[in-house]
């Protein structure tokens, strides 16, 4: 009888722990759901092609507001492309070029090694990265590539900066 009881309470006990386990994932699920929907809401007016959807909603805008909307909106695309175009021309012209800075300093000297290094927007870590290198015995014979897919002015000033060995 006792043992009866003890698995009918372990059960019962069971039970309830899976049911409050799926109970917490359902409102889980509803608050991401409605969290989902409240960003989509709020984030869909300001997409180009929604220009009706606001109309619809807000029906005090008049039709020249919302082409001088368009019209912002479309010099803000156009100031965008020749800002992307810029730099595209700016990297192209730098790969072209293919300078070697500190190459008056190491002239005589053959390059036994070539190290090529991908950098990123981490400017902290490739000083430590700058300042272990020094300590290489063999760093002068070396030639050193930096390659980087982000444009900074202080990850360029660093590399330019570095006179111990030569750098492409």
């Amino acid at each position: 009888m006792y043992r009866c009881l003890r698995y009918r309470c372990a059960v019962f006990r069971s039970i309830i722990f899976w049911i409050i386990i799926i109970v917490m994932f359902k409102i889980t699920s509803i608050f991401y759901y409605d969290l989902q929907q409240r960003t989509i809401d709020s984030s869909s007016s300001s997409l180009l092609f929604d220009i009706k959807e606001k109309t619809k909603k807000n029906s005090n805008i008049s039709l020249l507001s919302a082409k001088n909307e368009i019209q912002s909106l479309n010099s803000t695309i156009a100031n965008n492309l020749t800002t992307i175009e810029y730099y595209r021309e700016y990297v192209k012209r730098k790969n072209h070029e293919q300078f070697m800075y500190n190459s008056n300093l190491f002239l005589s000297k053959t390059t036994r090694y070539i190290l090529l290094v991908q950098v990123h927007t981490r400017v902290v870590y490739l000083k430590k990265f700058i300042e272990m290198l020094q300590v290489v015995e063999t760093i002068n014979e070396s030639l050193v590539i930096f390659s980087h897919d982000f444009i900074d002015s202080n990850i360029n000033s660093l590399i330019t900066s570095i006179t111990f060995v030569p750098v492409k």
